[in-house]
């Protein structure tokens, strides 16, 4: 068959087609078809040269992901349902079939990965199979899949985790920086004992809403960590860059004039520790967070209302 045909075929797939290479340590995509960047928001870029298991997250409590491990250090096939995350932190369903590719000693070299989006079905199953579980149950279901913090709208501490992670590797193979911003809101116990805490709720929602309109670059991401704690994940600045950029975010809380008096200024403020790092393969991603959370530490040791870097 002609090669030129196959080619399209895999291009114009409106199914996920990837290849891993199975010579490699930790059997690292080499090929992904346009239909898989679709399905899961990551570009080929970010995604080649690394296992495919960051479509998991954290979530990893997956039976299924036995039967992949044990297809795959035995050369053989298996198809099965795992929940996978987009790019976005968005939950699909994801449909995966693997098959193995020999050489012609026998020896496996690829595998060759067929994914389908089931989501719809697979909702369906469980709408059928749990026909008598309350509303309210369900909810509590859903909600426990979601991405974003209930009162401030932006991303929560278990999608910030994730990226995190994922983030660390691309920059490590593209060689980019790293700059995690640790926030958090100065007196903020004061404020809720003296203006109650549906204020401090407005006045955590005005914040977080602030944060969010200020990123650099489209993968940039701000997180409601815990509490009146906040992080942004930017990746490509200079330490100097950061520097300026987290310096603006002091001021544009500043300029909300959110007041507080029982604040120095008069009105809520912020205090900043960051941490930009170009990351090795062997950096564990929990040195950028240790950095910014020694570094807010300091800021708010020296005063608050100010940021600090080391």
């Amino acid at each position: 068959m002609n090669i030129e045909i196959l080619k399209q075929a895999v291009m114009d797939s409106r199914d996920g087609i990837t290849i891993s290479d199975n010579s490699l340590d930790d059997n690292p995509l080499i090929f992904v078809n346009p239909a898989f960047e679709r399905m899961t928001g990551y570009s080929a870029e970010e995604i080649t040269h690394i296992n495919c298991r960051y479509l998991q997250g954290n979530d990893r409590e997956q039976p299924e992901l036995d039967i992949v491990h044990n297809a795959i250090s035995q050369g053989e096939y298996c198809l099965v349902t795992l929940r996978n995350y987009r790019k976005d932190g968005a939950m699909f369903w994801n449909e995966l079939s693997i098959s193995p590719i020999h050489d012609e000693t026998g020896a496996v070299t690829n595998f060759i990965g067929i994914q389908k989006d089931v989501t719809s079905r697979v909702l369906i199953q469980q709408q059928l199979r749990d026909e008598h579980q309350s509303l309210e149950e369900m909810k509590v279901h859903f909600e426990q899949l979601s991405i974003k913090d209930g009162l401030t709208g932006i991303y929560n501490r278990r999608f910030f985790d994730t990226q995190l992670e994922i983030q660390c590797k691309i920059a490590c193979r593209n060689g980019d920086s790293l700059t995690l911003a640790m926030i958090d809101v100065d007196h903020f116990k004061s404020f809720n004992d003296l203006y109650g805490h549906p204020a401090g709720d407005k006045a955590l929602i005005r914040i977080a809403d602030s944060l969010s309109h200020t990123f650099q670059r489209g993968s940039d991401f701000a997180a409601r960590y815990g509490g009146e704690e906040f992080v942004i994940l930017s990746n490509g600045m200079t330490h100097d860059q950061a520097k300026l950029y987290v310096e603006s975010l002091c001021q544009r809380v500043r300029d909300l004039k959110i007041p507080h008096s029982a604040s120095t200024s008069g009105y809520l403020t912020i205090s900043i520790g960051f941490s930009v790092q170009t990351f090795g393969p062997l950096q564990p991603s929990s040195v950028l967070v240790a950095q910014a959370d020694k570094a807010l530490y300091r800021a708010k040791q020296r005063g608050r209302d100010q940021f600090f870097s080391f």
